[in-house]
């Protein structure tokens, strides 16, 4: 039998509008704030908004490569629990926006230290962990099989 884990819809719609949202920011709606001048807070927002998607979006695929990785590993990670796995991608997540503004790496492109993209990305990390932790990440196929791949999943359907 084939194992498979099917992520929640709501996941994936999450992180396609995201990503919309992100280009969108890039490509329109930060230059037309910037060359307007617009006030303050319209500024922070269009500039910091790339680090909020960054961490929903790593956030999200850290996950599922996580989940996916314990299903393909079975007994050896099968005593990781689900909200772990959760907790350990955000960790994860965390620590590549947080290098990245810190200017440890240059991964996501050029990068300017502001602490109002340090509080974007606290706010992405925090919104998509207490988000997945509410809601789950995987539609469970075949709950046999995928019980028996995901033991302590902890109400993940």
């Amino acid at each position: 039998m084939t194992k498979k884990l099917i992520i929640k819809k709501y996941v994936s719609y999450s992180f396609v509008t995201v990503f919309f949202i992100f280009v969108l920011n890039k490509f329109y709606l930060r230059p037309f704030v910037l060359e307007n001048d617009y006030p303050n807070i319209f500024q922070i927002v269009v500039l910091s908004l790339p680090n909020f998607s960054e961490a929903v979006m790593g956030t999200l695929l850290l996950t599922g490569i996580l989940l996916e990785l314990r299903l393909f590993l079975g007994d050896k990670l099968r005593s990781i629990k689900t909200t772990s796995l959760y907790l350990v991608a955000v960790m994860l997540a965390s620590i590549y926006v947080i290098s990245q503004e810190f200017k440890l790496h240059n991964i996501g492109g050029n990068n300017v230290y502001d602490p109002y993209d340090l509080i974007a990305s606290g706010i992405g990390l925090a919104l998509t962990y207490i988000t997945i932790i509410k809601l789950g990440f995987l539609e469970l196929i075949d709950t046999e099989m995928v019980q028996s791949q995901l033991d302590g999943s902890n109400n993940d359907s």
